[in-house]
């Protein structure tokens, strides 16, 4: 996992919200830091565009790269990013964005883990005629859902294929013969662990695997904790499935030390998580890198160039079928290059996901971009920019002729 260092930077906006601090957070190996340089951008008075983003934690590699994709997208169109640190804190994100939307933003990239959040955010930035985006994770609740279409100020909502996370996991699992397993999750509700886990579950005892222990919380090093006295209970189990990158990890440092064959798969493309594959605890890893903070940003610039993704029925985005994939070996090393060392979409080609600077960039040439999203096509566009040889190509199994 990237190392990261802990930067605050003082938001400098005379009279408002006194002594807040934006969290800014740690460097991602070569990429931008989430945030560096917001306050002064904010307090400027530059006439830029600014876009408010929350993220849930500043020490999580999972959260880092979602929010630090939507900061690639912000930073490509020139605008100003604010970015605000929830410190793992439920209560804090509707303060945060409080802080936000008091600071002038034009629009904001909203993450929020629990659906009983979202009918209060919905209100907020209808009051304060905010537009805003879901990004990453949706409600399910139809009442909350049709809310939030009514809004005016809704840009839209996209997240991943949760459920084809979890069901391929089951499937893999049960196909190496894994009939009893650990599950390690965030906390119940989650919007985008509760329909892996849920899949996981309906596809595994399908298959005649046995659920021994469930496990909740919302911090990795508790997960750690947890699975550690699960292992006492229920020793030597097949399989640990941690339904998040971080949850997959504190599987394989639970299990350090101990002579079990008990195997980990999760979900998360991050580093650590793939490294961890050169071992011999995680076998599988499977995620879309954290894309949906792209795209997100992507449908909120549209909203505010004045060209909005809308369906055939005047629809705004509504998308959860972002299609996870996994990274092979003969792989490994052009993602981390081109996935981890910087951004699968160059600035210029997200520059093009715009009605604004690109007229023939729609609902439908956005859902493209969905539908074609996976790592060999993005391999494949940074050979066509000649960023990556033929043999680099070949021996990484992708076909070019």
């Amino acid at each position: 996992m990237k190392t990261f260092t802990k930067v605050i930077e003082s938001v400098l906006v005379m009279g408002v919200c006194a002594g807040m601090m934006i969290s800014c957070n740690k460097s991602a190996g070569g990429k931008t830091e989430t945030g560096k340089g917001t306050g002064s951008a904010v307090a400027s008075g530059n006439g830029k565009v600014v876009i408010g983003y929350n993220y849930f934690g500043s020490n999580s590699y999972a959260l880092l790269s979602l929010a630090n994709n939507s900061k690639e997208v912000i930073d490509a169109f020139g605008e100003s990013p604010l970015a605000m640190d929830d410190e793992f804190s439920v209560e804090k994100i509707v303060q945060d964005i409080e802080n936000m939307i008091s600071h002038g933003v034009n629009g904001l990239i909203i993450w929020l883990p629990v659906e009983t959040l979202y009918p209060t955010v919905s209100k907020m930035c209808q009051d304060a005629k905010v537009p805003f985006v879901l990004n990453d994770k949706i409600p399910t609740n139809p009442d909350i859902v049709a809310t939030l279409k009514a809004n005016p100020y809704f840009a839209g909502a996209i997240a991943p294929a949760n459920s084809v996370y979890g069901e391929a996991i089951a499937k893999f699992a049960l196909n190496k013969g894994y009939k009893t397993c650990i599950i390690s999750s965030s906390s119940v509700g989650d919007p985008s662990d509760t329909p892996r886990l849920e899949a996981f579950k309906k596809a595994y005892a399908a298959g005649g695997g046995k659920v021994l222990a469930e496990l909740h919380t919302d911090s990795a090093d508790a997960a750690q904790s947890q699975i550690e006295d699960a292992l006492i209970a229920h020793p030597n189990p097949d399989l640990i499935y941690g339904v998040g990158s971080d949850f997959g990890i504190a599987a394989c440092n639970a299990l350090k030390g101990k002579s079990f064959k008990t195997k980990v798969v999760t979900s998360g493309l991050d580093k650590a998580a793939l490294e961890l594959l050169q071992g011999d605890k995680m076998e599988m890893v499977n995620g879309d890198f954290w894309v949906c903070g792209m795209l997100s940003a992507v449908i909120l610039q549209n909203y505010l160039d004045g060209t909005p993704l809308k369906d055939a029925q005047g629809n705004m985005i509504w998308f959860d079928q972002v299609m996870p994939f996994e990274v092979p070996k003969n792989q490994y090393s052009l993602y981390v290059k081109y996935f981890l060392n910087e951004y699968c979409y160059s600035p210029e080609e997200l520059r093009q996901m715009s009605g604004k600077s690109n007229s023939s960039f729609n609902y439908d040439a956005f859902m493209n971009v969905i539908k074609n999203y996976s790592l060999e096509n993005r391999l494949f566009e940074k050979y066509k920019e000649g960023k990556i040889s033929k043999d680099e190509m070949k021996a990484a199994g992708i076909s070019v002729d």
